[in-house]
């Protein structure tokens, strides 16, 4: 394939759109990129930014220009973010990108953020682009919005299952509050007002069965595992690969919605015939309970079953 059908083979990935930096990977020199821009083959969208000539232009292109013009590691976010999941937040037209705190951007007609905390469950592709998770759009943006506001979009998310309750609980006591648009507060009393008994507690459920283990000097287990079985790829909240022992820290809303508890079902059979012991915890287990656990499959020989 040569280097103009591979640009139009990625930009038909990307809503008409290369940037110049994967131009340049592709193997287009700068004069290359220029003659291409002076026989309008290519047209100039936003600084080192291209749109392939012809391709009709739309909301999604302009999102995507703007994440690439932000850079590697760049994705939509905040309002833009929670417009492209499809949830009701007002003001959804406006251009919102995050890049890591490195890069510092001044995008015309975009609002740059920066943040240094992000971990692989907070981004994720929409319609192609570069996104950030919906949990974290609605949390870096909690401040912003009253309750009912955020609610709504809230409640919008998990009807479209794109949002789960324990990843709000997770964001919410996993992240520092310091940044501009975050409410904790805001988003510990939605969690409350929907699931009976709710307490925000000190640390989510995954660490705190780390500390339990730890403090009982027992092997520290490797966290979020991967584990494929047959063509399925699935991540262990902790596990000793070695003894085939997974664990699992259930979130408190781990069974609201039926597809998570039916898929969790068949996943944990297949784990089980594949030769695992899953070990389950909920944040009502126990820490004795969890040691006890833990020690006695730890102390099977699992290998004369």
């Amino acid at each position: 394939m040569d280097v103009d059908h591979a640009a139009h083979d990625l930009a038909r990935r990307q809503h008409g759109l290369v940037s110049r930096a994967q131009a340049m990977r592709l193997g287009l020199t700068a004069s290359a990129i220029r003659h291409r821009l002076d026989s309008a083959a290519w047209e100039l969208v936003r600084t080192s930014v291209y749109r392939i000539a012809g391709t009709p232009e739309s909301w999604h292109q302009q999102v995507h220009a703007a994440v690439l013009a932000a850079g590697d590691f760049a994705l939509a976010s905040h309002l833009t973010a929670a417009r492209l999941w499809g949830l009701a937040i007002p003001d959804g037209q406006r251009i919102e990108v995050t890049a890591s705190l490195e890069r510092r951007m001044r995008i015309p007609g975009v609002t740059a953020h920066r943040s240094g905390v992000f971990t692989a469950s907070d981004c994720t592709t929409v319609a192609g682009i570069p996104t950030m998770s919906a949990a974290r759009a609605l949390f870096d943006m909690s401040s912003r919005f009253d309750d009912v506001t955020l609610g709504k979009a809230l409640d919008a998310g998990l009807r479209r299952g794109v949002v789960s309750l324990s990843s709000m609980h997770r964001l919410a006591t996993r992240l520092p509050d310091i940044a501009p648009g975050r409410s904790p507060k805001r988003v510990h009393r939605l969690l409350a007002a929907r699931v009976p008994g709710y307490d925000p507690g000190g640390s989510d459920l995954e660490t705190r069965v780390r500390g339990v283990l730890e403090a009982a000097s027992l092997p520290l287990p490797v966290a979020q595992h991967v584990v494929r079985v047959d063509e399925h790829r699935f991540v262990l909240d902790f596990a000793y690969p070695e003894r085939k022992i997974g664990i699992e820290a259930d979130g408190f809303d781990v069974h609201r919605q039926r597809s998570t508890f039916d898929g969790d079902r068949s996943r944990q059979n297949l784990l089980v015939l594949a030769g695992w012991l899953v070990l389950r915890f909920t944040s009502n287990s126990p820490e004795p309970e969890i040691v006890d656990r833990v020690r006695r499959a730890l102390l099977v020989d699992r290998g004369r079953q």
